[in-house]
């Protein structure tokens, strides 16, 4: 088999052509190539930036949380303060209502029985206040009379 000038000439363009098409599919894929990662780096660049922003952020929310930590740790100890003097004032007064409140029995008691002597008084004091009276009545009649 023979190839002519022309035969070969044409499996060269064809060759040379194939090759060209494929430097130009490369040369747009190693354009596109570039402009990811462009877009990549410029990505991540945002994204270390946001990382570090959020790195202060999360210092600066670590700071205050150990603030208020303090502050609420400082709360509870003056709260347990305060909750264990009212404790003990409420039991001063519970001792305290629970001596009032025996003294009114003791009182009451008292009352019950002077009121039961009062009226076995007036019951015995009574007739003799009546005869008293009518006897000085009596006595007031008879000089008015004379």
């Amino acid at each position: 088999m023979e190839f002519s000038f022309v035969t070969i000439a044409l499996i060269d363009i064809s060759v040379l052509s194939i090759c060209l098409i494929t430097l130009w599919w490369l040369k747009k894929q190693v354009d596109r190539y570039k402009v990811l990662s462009e877009e990549t780096k410029e990505q991540y660049d945002t994204v270390l930036g946001q990382h570090n922003t959020l790195q202060e952020a999360h210092g600066v929310l670590l700071t205050q949380h150990d603030a208020l930590l303090e502050e609420f740790r400082v709360f509870q100890s003056a709260a347990d303060r305060r909750y264990n003097t009212m404790k003990e004032e409420n039991a001063t007064l519970r001792s305290a209502v629970d001596a009032l409140t025996t003294e009114q029995k003791a009182l009451q008691s008292a009352h019950d029985r002077l009121a039961g002597r009062h009226a076995e008084l007036v019951e015995r004091v009574m007739p003799v206040f009546e005869i008293l009276a009518r006897e000085k009545l009596m006595e007031i009649n008879a000089r008015n009379e004379t």
